[in-house]
């Protein structure tokens, strides 16, 4: 099952950046989302952008049918691999681990800043997929999971565009 959204923001990329590089940004995003545990375990330059490990405990609201494989709260591992291309969008293909809970979760955001829409600077093309092999519950936990992340990619967006301009303004 796939889920997708388009983020639009009025800072520019570089800006927008920093709440996916640097680690203080990234561990304050989490937390605002309702993560514990929040550890970023690695930033690394690349040839081409950077790559990025995190792990965080996130709360789940979950129905009966899957409170065998869910608990109240689930520890994510999310790597991240951002890389430049040619027409200067800012490409990140990542993979989200649920310990212990048998689905797979793979997306890319695409961000681009385009010049053809007044007032967005900076673009956000997410696209997220989500698979479970379990019989019988698979696709309930697949539905559970999509709507989680339909709600945790609204709630950070909404984080963000709170944050970008007094973000800003500190730099100024």
């Amino acid at each position: 099952m796939q889920v997708t959204a388009i983020h639009d923001y009025k800072e520019d990329l570089d800006t927008l950046l920093r709440y996916f590089s640097e680690e203080g940004l990234i561990a304050e995003k989490y937390q605002a989302l309702g993560a514990k545990n929040i550890s970023v375990t690695d930033i690394t330059d690349t040839e081409d952008g950077f790559s990025v490990r995190t792990q965080r405990d996130m709360p789940a609201n979950v129905p009966g049918v899957l409170k065998s494989l869910l608990g109240s709260f689930n520890t994510i591992k999310q790597s991240e691999s951002w890389h430049w291309q040619e027409n200067g969008q800012l490409l990140c293909k990542f993979n989200v681990d649920i310990v212990g809970v048998p689905a797979t979760i793979q997306g890319q955001m695409n961000f681009s800043e385009p010049t053809a829409r007044p007032g967005v600077v900076t673009s956000n093309h997410v696209s997220v997929e989500v698979h479970s092999s379990v019989p019988l519950v698979g696709s309930t936990l697949v539905s559970f999971i999509c709507n989680d992340i339909k709600n945790q990619m609204q709630a950070e967006y909404v984080f963000l565009c709170d944050k970008l301009p007094q973000l800003m303004t500190e730099e100024e």
